[in-house]
Protein backbone atom coordinates (compact mmCIF):
# COMPACT_ATOMS: atom_id res chain seq x y z
CA UNK A 1 0.00 0.00 0.00
CA UNK A 2 1.60 3.33 -0.82
CA UNK A 3 2.19 6.30 1.49
CA UNK A 4 1.03 9.99 0.46
CA UNK A 5 2.82 12.56 2.74
CA UNK A 6 2.15 16.12 2.92
CA UNK A 7 5.34 18.14 2.06
CA UNK A 8 5.64 21.94 1.01
CA UNK A 9 6.52 22.65 -2.35
CA UNK A 10 10.05 23.59 -1.42
CA UNK A 11 10.51 19.82 0.76
CA UNK A 12 9.34 18.05 -2.43
CA UNK A 13 11.21 19.36 -5.27
CA UNK A 14 13.82 22.89 -5.87
CA UNK A 15 12.93 25.76 -7.50
CA UNK A 16 15.75 27.24 -9.82
CA UNK A 17 18.29 25.02 -8.18
CA UNK A 18 22.00 25.85 -8.05
CA UNK A 19 24.20 25.17 -11.66
CA UNK A 20 27.10 26.63 -11.92
CA UNK A 21 27.53 27.92 -15.78
CA UNK A 22 30.45 30.69 -15.93
CA UNK A 23 29.74 33.85 -18.27
CA UNK A 24 30.39 34.07 -21.81
CA UNK A 25 30.17 30.27 -22.26
CA UNK A 26 28.55 29.19 -25.28
CA UNK A 27 26.05 26.57 -24.79
CA UNK A 28 22.37 25.92 -25.56
CA UNK A 29 19.71 28.64 -24.94
CA UNK A 30 15.81 27.47 -24.83
CA UNK A 31 13.68 30.70 -25.44
CA UNK A 32 10.15 31.40 -24.16
CA UNK A 33 9.06 30.51 -27.48
CA UNK A 34 10.53 27.40 -27.20
CA UNK A 35 8.38 25.84 -25.20
CA UNK A 36 5.27 24.30 -26.32
CA UNK A 37 1.56 24.77 -25.19
CA UNK A 38 0.91 21.49 -22.62
CA UNK A 39 3.85 19.91 -24.07
CA UNK A 40 6.46 17.95 -23.03
CA UNK A 41 9.22 18.09 -25.65
CA UNK A 42 11.55 21.53 -25.46
CA UNK A 43 10.48 22.56 -29.42
CA UNK A 44 14.28 23.85 -30.04
CA UNK A 45 17.07 25.54 -28.83
CA UNK A 46 20.15 28.05 -30.03
CA UNK A 47 23.53 27.98 -29.16
CA UNK A 48 24.57 31.50 -27.18
CA UNK A 49 26.93 33.09 -24.94
CA UNK A 50 25.81 32.55 -21.38
CA UNK A 51 25.20 36.20 -20.07
CA UNK A 52 22.58 35.49 -17.39
CA UNK A 53 18.85 33.59 -16.90
CA UNK A 54 17.51 30.34 -15.81
CA UNK A 55 20.13 27.74 -16.03
CA UNK A 56 18.97 24.13 -15.96
CA UNK A 57 20.51 20.45 -17.10
CA UNK A 58 18.58 17.24 -18.14
CA UNK A 59 15.41 15.82 -16.17
CA UNK A 60 14.68 19.67 -14.95
CA UNK A 61 11.19 20.73 -15.73
CA UNK A 62 11.00 24.50 -17.15
CA UNK A 63 7.67 26.45 -16.45
CA UNK A 64 6.96 30.08 -17.24
CA UNK A 65 6.19 32.37 -14.22
CA UNK A 66 4.87 35.17 -16.52
CA UNK A 67 1.24 36.31 -17.70
CA UNK A 68 0.46 35.29 -20.40
CA UNK A 69 2.63 32.47 -21.13
CA UNK A 70 1.69 30.33 -17.86
CA UNK A 71 -2.06 30.77 -17.87
CA UNK A 72 -1.52 29.19 -21.81
CA UNK A 73 0.12 26.35 -20.07
CA UNK A 74 4.13 26.85 -21.50
CA UNK A 75 6.10 24.07 -19.74
CA UNK A 76 8.54 21.42 -20.99
CA UNK A 77 11.01 18.83 -19.81
CA UNK A 78 14.24 19.10 -20.39
CA UNK A 79 15.96 15.58 -22.00
CA UNK A 80 17.93 17.06 -25.32
CA UNK A 81 21.40 18.02 -23.37
CA UNK A 82 24.20 15.56 -22.57
CA UNK A 83 25.17 14.34 -19.34
CA UNK A 84 26.08 17.06 -17.31
CA UNK A 85 25.96 19.18 -19.93
CA UNK A 86 24.12 23.09 -18.55
CA UNK A 87 21.83 24.98 -20.91
CA UNK A 88 20.21 28.05 -20.07
CA UNK A 89 16.96 30.45 -21.62
CA UNK A 90 14.35 33.10 -20.15
CA UNK A 91 14.57 34.47 -17.08
CA UNK A 92 10.98 34.61 -16.93
CA UNK A 93 11.04 30.12 -16.25
CA UNK A 94 11.11 28.81 -13.30
CA UNK A 95 13.23 25.51 -12.99
CA UNK A 96 11.86 22.57 -10.73
CA UNK A 97 13.99 19.70 -10.20
CA UNK A 98 13.69 16.11 -8.48
CA UNK A 99 14.79 15.96 -4.29
CA UNK A 100 16.87 12.83 -4.31
CA UNK A 101 14.88 10.23 -2.00
CA UNK A 102 11.82 12.30 -2.55
CA UNK A 103 10.53 12.78 -5.83
CA UNK A 104 11.30 12.23 -9.14
CA UNK A 105 12.02 14.14 -12.42
CA UNK A 106 8.65 12.63 -14.43
CA UNK A 107 6.63 12.78 -11.66
CA UNK A 108 7.86 16.61 -10.80
CA UNK A 109 7.24 17.35 -14.61
CA UNK A 110 3.42 15.76 -14.23
CA UNK A 111 2.74 18.02 -11.65
CA UNK A 112 3.78 21.00 -12.69
CA UNK A 113 2.00 20.31 -15.60
CA UNK A 114 -1.25 19.21 -13.41
CA UNK A 115 -3.91 22.77 -14.00
CA UNK A 116 -4.06 22.12 -9.60
CA UNK A 117 -0.35 23.61 -9.60
CA UNK A 118 -0.95 25.76 -12.45
CA UNK A 119 -3.78 27.76 -11.12
CA UNK A 120 -2.23 28.07 -7.51
CA UNK A 121 0.96 29.77 -9.48
CA UNK A 122 -1.76 31.83 -11.45
CA UNK A 123 -3.51 33.11 -8.39
CA UNK A 124 0.14 34.26 -6.54
CA UNK A 125 1.12 36.71 -9.66
CA UNK A 126 1.94 39.71 -8.86
CA UNK A 127 2.51 42.88 -10.65
CA UNK A 128 1.15 46.11 -13.33
CA UNK A 129 -1.11 44.36 -15.68
CA UNK A 130 0.70 42.63 -18.59
CA UNK A 131 3.83 42.01 -16.78
CA UNK A 132 2.51 39.91 -13.62
CA UNK A 133 4.62 36.98 -12.09
CA UNK A 134 4.38 34.50 -9.81
CA UNK A 135 5.80 34.62 -6.19
CA UNK A 136 7.74 32.12 -6.20
CA UNK A 137 8.55 32.51 -2.32
CA UNK A 138 5.09 32.41 -1.80
CA UNK A 139 4.38 29.09 -4.34
CA UNK A 140 7.01 27.41 -2.55
CA UNK A 141 5.33 27.10 0.77
CA UNK A 142 2.56 25.55 -0.03
CA UNK A 143 1.82 21.82 0.84
CA UNK A 144 0.39 19.05 -1.18
CA UNK A 145 -0.13 15.84 -0.92
CA UNK A 146 2.77 13.28 -2.54
CA UNK A 147 3.46 9.64 -2.79
CA UNK A 148 6.40 7.51 -2.57
CA UNK A 149 8.79 7.01 -4.75
CA UNK A 150 7.54 3.82 -6.42
CA UNK A 151 4.11 5.19 -6.85
CA UNK A 152 5.21 8.18 -8.13
CA UNK A 153 7.26 6.04 -11.26
CA UNK A 154 4.24 4.10 -11.35
CA UNK A 155 1.87 7.34 -12.17
CA UNK A 156 4.66 9.05 -14.63
CA UNK A 157 5.21 5.43 -16.98
CA UNK A 158 1.19 5.65 -16.91
CA UNK A 159 1.01 8.69 -18.42
CA UNK A 160 5.14 8.57 -20.01
CA UNK A 161 3.12 6.16 -22.25
CA UNK A 162 0.46 8.45 -23.40
CA UNK A 163 3.20 11.30 -24.35
CA UNK A 164 5.16 8.52 -25.71
CA UNK A 165 2.65 8.12 -28.40
CA UNK A 166 1.81 11.59 -29.10
CA UNK A 167 5.82 12.08 -29.70
CA UNK A 168 5.73 9.23 -31.87
CA UNK A 169 2.91 10.16 -34.18
CA UNK A 170 4.27 14.22 -34.00
CA UNK A 171 7.47 13.17 -35.51
CA UNK A 172 5.29 10.97 -38.33
CA UNK A 173 3.49 14.09 -39.17
CA UNK A 174 6.34 16.58 -39.28
CA UNK A 175 8.05 13.69 -41.62
CA UNK A 176 4.95 13.86 -43.50
CA UNK A 177 4.71 17.44 -43.84
CA UNK A 178 8.04 18.09 -44.97
CA UNK A 179 8.51 15.64 -47.61
CA UNK A 180 5.35 17.12 -48.96
CA UNK A 181 7.16 20.21 -48.62
CA UNK A 182 10.31 19.22 -50.66
CA UNK A 183 7.97 17.50 -53.26
CA UNK A 184 6.09 20.93 -53.86
CA UNK A 185 9.26 23.09 -53.51
CA UNK A 186 11.04 20.63 -56.38
CA UNK A 187 8.14 20.35 -58.79
CA UNK A 188 6.86 23.87 -58.42
CA UNK A 189 9.87 26.34 -57.51
CA UNK A 190 13.10 24.39 -58.64
CA UNK A 191 11.77 22.47 -61.48
CA UNK A 192 9.06 25.24 -62.91
CA UNK A 193 9.55 27.76 -65.37
CA UNK A 194 6.60 29.40 -66.15
CA UNK A 195 5.56 32.35 -65.88
CA UNK A 196 4.57 33.60 -62.45
CA UNK A 197 0.50 33.96 -61.71
CA UNK A 198 -0.56 36.21 -58.56
CA UNK A 199 -2.71 33.77 -55.63
CA UNK A 200 -5.15 35.49 -56.32
CA UNK A 201 -6.06 34.07 -59.85
CA UNK A 202 -6.49 30.49 -58.34
CA UNK A 203 -8.11 31.21 -54.86
CA UNK A 204 -10.07 33.90 -52.94
CA UNK A 205 -10.33 35.53 -49.36
CA UNK A 206 -13.88 33.71 -48.10
CA UNK A 207 -14.33 36.75 -45.02
CA UNK A 208 -18.30 36.11 -43.98
CA UNK A 209 -18.58 37.77 -41.05
CA UNK A 210 -20.77 36.21 -38.51
CA UNK A 211 -22.10 37.24 -34.92
CA UNK A 212 -21.99 34.48 -32.48
CA UNK A 213 -23.45 36.33 -29.94
CA UNK A 214 -26.61 36.20 -31.68
CA UNK A 215 -27.04 32.80 -31.02
CA UNK A 216 -26.31 32.58 -27.14
CA UNK A 217 -27.43 29.43 -26.43
CA UNK A 218 -26.24 27.27 -29.81
CA UNK A 219 -22.12 25.82 -29.36
CA UNK A 220 -19.95 26.65 -31.75
CA UNK A 221 -16.40 25.74 -32.74
CA UNK A 222 -13.90 28.16 -32.36
CA UNK A 223 -11.19 28.03 -34.42
CA UNK A 224 -9.00 30.80 -32.30
CA UNK A 225 -5.49 30.99 -32.36
CA UNK A 226 -4.78 29.93 -28.87
CA UNK A 227 -6.80 26.41 -30.54
CA UNK A 228 -4.40 26.61 -33.28
CA UNK A 229 -1.32 26.33 -30.90
CA UNK A 230 -2.73 23.77 -28.26
CA UNK A 231 -3.74 20.88 -30.45
CA UNK A 232 -4.86 22.35 -33.69
CA UNK A 233 -7.96 21.28 -32.86
CA UNK A 234 -10.99 24.24 -32.75
CA UNK A 235 -13.35 24.65 -29.18
CA UNK A 236 -16.61 24.31 -28.43
CA UNK A 237 -17.91 27.62 -26.98
CA UNK A 238 -21.33 28.68 -26.61
CA UNK A 239 -22.27 31.55 -28.64
CA UNK A 240 -22.34 34.11 -25.81
CA UNK A 241 -18.72 33.22 -24.74
CA UNK A 242 -17.68 34.54 -28.03
CA UNK A 243 -17.73 38.38 -27.60
CA UNK A 244 -17.01 39.59 -31.51
CA UNK A 245 -17.89 38.80 -34.65
CA UNK A 246 -16.00 36.23 -36.65
CA UNK A 247 -15.61 34.68 -39.67
CA UNK A 248 -17.54 31.43 -41.21
CA UNK A 249 -14.86 28.67 -41.58
CA UNK A 250 -15.98 26.67 -45.39
CA UNK A 251 -14.65 23.20 -46.16
CA UNK A 252 -11.59 22.50 -48.23
CA UNK A 253 -10.88 25.94 -47.40
CA UNK A 254 -6.99 26.97 -45.60
CA UNK A 255 -6.83 29.67 -42.46
CA UNK A 256 -3.93 31.76 -42.71
CA UNK A 257 -2.90 33.88 -39.98
CA UNK A 258 -2.09 37.24 -40.42
CA UNK A 259 -0.79 38.10 -36.71
CA UNK A 260 2.94 37.53 -36.21
CA UNK A 261 3.64 36.07 -39.38
CA UNK A 262 6.89 35.28 -38.63
CA UNK A 263 5.26 31.90 -36.55
CA UNK A 264 3.32 30.76 -39.35
CA UNK A 265 0.10 29.41 -38.36
CA UNK A 266 -1.77 27.81 -41.54
CA UNK A 267 -4.58 25.27 -40.36
CA UNK A 268 -5.74 23.11 -42.93
CA UNK A 269 -9.99 22.30 -43.40
CA UNK A 270 -10.80 19.26 -44.38
CA UNK A 271 -14.23 18.69 -46.68
CA UNK A 272 -16.03 18.07 -43.71
CA UNK A 273 -16.58 21.08 -41.07
CA UNK A 274 -19.26 20.96 -38.22
CA UNK A 275 -22.20 23.23 -38.51
CA UNK A 276 -21.26 27.08 -36.49
CA UNK A 277 -17.89 26.84 -37.12
CA UNK A 278 -16.46 30.32 -36.70
CA UNK A 279 -12.53 31.52 -37.08
CA UNK A 280 -10.38 34.00 -34.99
CA UNK A 281 -10.65 37.53 -37.77
CA UNK A 282 -6.86 36.72 -37.22
CA UNK A 283 -7.96 34.33 -39.68
CA UNK A 284 -8.07 35.15 -43.60
CA UNK A 285 -10.11 31.91 -45.31
CA UNK A 286 -8.59 31.11 -48.04
CA UNK A 287 -10.23 28.94 -51.17
CA UNK A 288 -9.11 27.62 -53.90
CA UNK A 289 -11.14 28.03 -57.22
CA UNK A 290 -9.66 25.06 -57.89
CA UNK A 291 -10.34 21.45 -55.80
CA UNK A 292 -6.77 20.66 -57.93
CA UNK A 293 -4.98 23.54 -56.16
CA UNK A 294 -6.48 22.91 -52.83
CA UNK A 295 -2.84 21.30 -51.57
CA UNK A 296 -0.51 23.17 -53.73
CA UNK A 297 -2.33 26.81 -51.45
CA UNK A 298 -1.52 24.90 -48.34
CA UNK A 299 2.48 24.18 -49.19
CA UNK A 300 2.69 27.56 -51.10
CA UNK A 301 1.35 29.20 -47.44
CA UNK A 302 3.72 26.90 -45.35
CA UNK A 303 6.86 27.67 -48.08
CA UNK A 304 10.23 29.57 -46.58
CA UNK A 305 10.14 32.05 -49.26
CA UNK A 306 6.27 33.05 -48.87
CA UNK A 307 6.64 32.88 -44.77
CA UNK A 308 9.93 35.32 -45.12
CA UNK A 309 7.79 37.55 -47.35
CA UNK A 310 4.92 37.55 -45.08
CA UNK A 311 7.02 38.49 -42.26
CA UNK A 312 9.18 41.33 -43.94
CA UNK A 313 5.60 42.94 -44.89
CA UNK A 314 4.37 42.60 -41.50
CA UNK A 315 3.77 46.34 -39.74
CA UNK A 316 3.00 47.03 -36.27
CA UNK A 317 4.19 48.71 -33.05
CA UNK A 318 5.02 45.65 -31.88
CA UNK A 319 6.97 42.93 -32.05
CA UNK A 320 4.59 40.08 -31.11
CA UNK A 321 1.62 42.51 -32.61
CA UNK A 322 2.87 42.79 -36.23
CA UNK A 323 0.38 42.20 -38.67
CA UNK A 324 0.22 41.52 -42.80
CA UNK A 325 -2.80 43.11 -44.69
CA UNK A 326 -5.16 40.17 -45.89
CA UNK A 327 -4.83 41.53 -49.49
CA UNK A 328 -1.28 40.55 -49.49
CA UNK A 329 -1.95 36.96 -49.47
CA UNK A 330 -3.71 37.30 -53.05
CA UNK A 331 -0.83 39.28 -54.16
CA UNK A 332 1.83 36.50 -53.86
CA UNK A 333 3.44 35.68 -56.95
CA UNK A 334 3.89 31.95 -57.41
CA UNK A 335 5.23 30.15 -61.14
CA UNK A 336 1.99 28.95 -62.45
CA UNK A 337 1.63 24.92 -61.86
CA UNK A 338 2.37 22.78 -64.33
CA UNK A 339 -1.10 20.63 -64.83
CA UNK A 340 0.55 17.23 -65.24
CA UNK A 341 2.44 17.69 -61.97
CA UNK A 342 -0.89 18.93 -59.96
CA UNK A 343 -2.02 16.41 -60.42
CA UNK A 344 0.96 13.75 -59.69
CA UNK A 345 1.62 15.85 -57.10
CA UNK A 346 -2.21 15.47 -55.65
CA UNK A 347 -2.14 11.46 -55.99
CA UNK A 348 1.43 11.25 -54.52
CA UNK A 349 1.01 13.84 -50.94
CA UNK A 350 -2.93 13.81 -50.83
CA UNK A 351 -3.09 10.22 -49.06
CA UNK A 352 -0.17 11.74 -46.47
CA UNK A 353 -1.71 14.93 -45.74
CA UNK A 354 -4.86 12.70 -44.97
CA UNK A 355 -2.44 10.49 -42.47
CA UNK A 356 -1.49 13.43 -40.95
CA UNK A 357 -4.70 14.37 -40.26
CA UNK A 358 -6.05 11.03 -39.23
CA UNK A 359 -2.76 11.05 -36.80
CA UNK A 360 -3.98 14.44 -35.67
CA UNK A 361 -7.22 12.98 -33.95
CA UNK A 362 -5.37 10.44 -32.55
CA UNK A 363 -3.17 12.80 -30.49
CA UNK A 364 -6.29 14.71 -29.46
CA UNK A 365 -7.44 11.53 -27.83
CA UNK A 366 -4.50 10.30 -26.36
CA UNK A 367 -4.11 14.10 -24.69
CA UNK A 368 -7.94 14.17 -23.68
CA UNK A 369 -6.71 10.61 -22.20
CA UNK A 370 -4.12 11.91 -20.36
CA UNK A 371 -5.43 15.09 -19.23
CA UNK A 372 -8.28 12.88 -17.96
CA UNK A 373 -6.38 10.76 -15.98
CA UNK A 374 -3.88 13.11 -14.73
CA UNK A 375 -5.49 14.78 -12.36
CA UNK A 376 -6.81 11.33 -10.97
CA UNK A 377 -3.62 10.01 -10.37
CA UNK A 378 -1.78 13.26 -9.27
CA UNK A 379 -4.57 13.80 -6.40
CA UNK A 380 -4.99 9.83 -5.06
CA UNK A 381 -8.83 9.50 -6.57
CA UNK A 382 -7.00 6.80 -8.88
CA UNK A 383 -4.69 4.48 -7.58
CA UNK A 384 -2.51 2.25 -10.12
CA UNK A 385 -0.99 -0.76 -9.07
CA UNK A 386 3.02 -1.53 -8.87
Amino acid sequence: MSEWTDYRLSEFMDFNPTTPLRKNTECKKVAMENLGINSRKVLGWEIARFNGGAKFMNGDTLVARITPCLENGKIGFVDFLDDGEVAFGSTEFIVLRKKAGISTQQFVYYFAYWNEFRDLAVQLMTGTSGRQRVETDVLKQRVFRFPDIPTQQTIAEVLASLDDKIDLLTRQNTTLEALTQTYFRQWFLEENENDPIPVSDIATLENNSVNPGRKPLEPFYHYSIPAFDTAQTPAVELGKAILSNKFCVLPNTILVSKLNPVTPRIWRIGEKVQPNSVCSTEFQVLRPKDMRHYLFLYCLMKSKDVVSSFAMSATGTSGSHQRIRPEYILEVETPAPDDEKLALFNEVCAPMMERVMKNQKQILTLQKLRDTLLPKLLSGEVRVKQ
